[in-house]
């Protein structure tokens, strides 16, 4: 039972690995870059990232725990229903990228913002609510790691027979 345990998560050790291995790679080849503007290169890809990327990103957003665990749970409760959730969804994700995003862009690339907190800061002149929408995003985004975690913890509990504290 312990093997065939442990032959359950050899494919999620060998993309681990891979991504290591990887990610050591992107880091030599990528060193002198870094040194010249991390902070742009870290959270905005050095303004060089097209909509391929964008696009890839938000459907790794869409591929978490809420896709494989709430989204299904919601249909089974309410039925079809739920497909009107999920529409709307895909409309919210147009304006926020497509209107929304690409006018904070502009607005970035002209003060040079790099964070949202960034642009907050330049328009309002305040530090204090800069400081007070860092908090409140911190905030959200742990309630948001702690679902993902414990949506991911059942998950590989159901997939390898492991405990739920274990995963």
């Amino acid at each position: 039972l312990f093997r065939s345990s442990i032959l359950n998560l050899l494919p999620v050790l060998a993309f681990l690995v891979l991504m290591l291995g990887i990610s050591v790679y992107v880091q030599k080849a990528s060193a002198d870059d870094r040194q010249k503007n991390f902070a742009k290169d870290y959270f905005i890809g050095g303004r060089t990232l097209g909509g391929f990327v964008l696009a890839m990103t938000t459907a790794a957003t869409y591929s978490s725990v809420s896709t494989f665990v709430g989204g299904p749970g919601m249909a089974w409760i309410i039925g079809y229903g739920w497909l009107y959730m999920a529409i709307v969804q895909v409309v919210v994700i147009f304006l926020v990228l497509g209107v929304f995003g690409k006018k904070i862009a502009l607005i970035a690339r002209k003060i040079d913002a790099v964070t949202v907190i960034d642009v907050l800061r330049a328009r309002y002149k305040s530090n204090f609510l800069a400081n007070f929408a860092a908090i409140v995003i911190v905030g959200f985004f742990c309630a948001t790691m702690v679902a993902q975690f414990v949506g991911a913890a059942k998950l590989f509990e159901a997939v390898t027979g492991y405990s739920y504290l274990t995963g």
